[in-house]
Formats: structure tokens, sequence, C-alpha cells
């Protein structure tokens, strides 16, 4: 009898204990997403952490989750499916009952592999967006390997067409401009119009388009804390176009 009382005695001091504290992080998961963005020509790429292979990101628009034990701390990394190309990585902690969000950007034609903001525009202002530029244009009716950029805008508020104070020196062909921030919404709530001029690096010349425009709209109406890739392309006239990614 005594033996089943201590028996008893011993379960229900466990039971306590366990309701008392919370049980180890071995014991709980935690979950990490990664989508992909919808770049032109994106090869497969695999997910690893901490060197072990998970799986390919799904192209789809919630991606791939991936079930981790929580209280590990690795490297997150990407590889190119194929051809097994280290892309890029970032060191994680996996939190207990938790989802972490991921997006990666990987487009050899764009220069670009690396993981980006997964709200795509967290740290841009709302009243702002950032935006590269892809150059896209032929060598038909663009026959330069590079080109100046100069830029315009149309104030909502005023009406007025005006200059802006940013330029891009050398931009090549296939190839990203650098990063540029504009102002995207007035206090109103509407929204700025820019245009590019494209000059030529040795005379600062506009070069026109055969059309003889002296300039080309890369903006649309959704702008306010967005960050974009915006490829410039030229039609069989040589008119020139975009079109833009929101990252």
């Amino acid at each position: 009898m005594i033996k089943y009382i201590a028996l008893f005695f011993s379960v229900w001091v466990l039971a306590i204990s366990c309701r008392k504290g919370d049980l180890p992080e071995e014991h709980y998961f935690g979950k990490v997403n990664v989508t992909i963005m919808n770049l032109p020509n994106t090869p497969k790429v695999m997910m690893y952490f901490d060197g072990k292979q998970l799986d390919t990101i799904l192209t789809t628009a919630l991606g791939s989750r991936f079930v981790l034990q929580a209280g590990q701390q690795g490297k997150l990394a990407a590889f190119d499916a194929i051809s097994h190309e280290f892309l890029a990585d970032t060191l994680i902690t996996i939190a207990p009952n938790a989802v972490q969000q991921f997006k990666f950007a990987y487009s050899p034609e764009f220069g670009l592999k690396g993981f980006v903001s997964a709200g795509g525009s967290s740290t841009v202002p709302k009243d702002s967006f950032d935006v590269r530029l892809f150059n896209n244009l032929s060598k038909a009716f663009y026959p330069k390997e590079v080109y100046d950029l100069s830029f315009i805008y149309l104030d909502p508020i005023s009406g007025e067409i005006l200059e802006s104070d940013v330029t891009v020196k050398g931009w090549g062909r296939k190839q990203l401009s650098p990063v540029m921030r504009f102002k995207g919404v007035a206090s109103d709530g509407s929204v700025y119009t820019y245009a590019a001029k494209l000059r030529d690096p040795a005379t600062g010349e506009i070069v026109l388009q055969p059309d003889g425009s002296e300039f080309f709209v890369f903006t649309g109406s959704d702008l306010g804390g967005k960050s974009k890739i915006t490829t410039i392309f030229d039609d069989n006239n040589g008119a020139i176009s975009q079109n833009e990614i929101d990252l």
C-alpha cells in the first residue's frame, strides 16, 4: 500500500511541475515560409536549413512552408536546384509556434539573387517609392551599350512638369540601375507621374525616340510605399514602354 501511495505522489508532483513550467523548446516547432518573386525565367530554387536540404520553393503565391524544430539557429540558404550554385543565405532562429516569412528573388537576366523584405516595401515611406530600371532596349534603335538617364515628373497638385535632381550615369544594356527613391504620393493622396530621358553619355544630349519623343513614362498609379523593378524596352517601331514588378 505504501508503494502505491509513493507512486501516486510521484505522478502528482510530476503533473504539477509540468503545469507550472513551460515545456522545453525542443518540444515545440516553428514554421518558415518562403515565396519566390515572379521574375522572368527564374530557375528552380532549392532551400536548405543548417546544411540540411528542405525542398524547392513552389512558384505559387503561398510559396513553400517548412516545419522545423524550435530553438535552432542556423542559415536558411538558397541554391539553384539545377546547377547547385549557392545563391544567398540568412541567419535565423526558429521561433516556437510562429511563422517566419521570407521572400526570395532570383533572376540571372536581372542579375538578382537574394532575400528581399517579405512585405516588399516595409522600409519605403508610404509617400515614396523605390525603383530600379532594367535596360532591355534593342540595339536596332538604341545602339549604344551605355546611356545616361535624367528624370522629370508631373506634380499632381500644381500640374507642373518639373526636373528631378536624380540622375543615372552609365546605364548599361541588360543591366539594372541603382535603387532610386522618388516622392510617390502628394499630401492630398494624388499620385506623381515620372518619366525618364535617355542621354548620350559623351555629349549629354537627349536621345530621341523614332517618333521624336524626348521622354518615356515609367510609373503607374500604385506607388506609395512600393519597391519596384521596371523593365524598359522598345517595340518594333522603337517606341519605349515599361513593365513593372513589385518586390
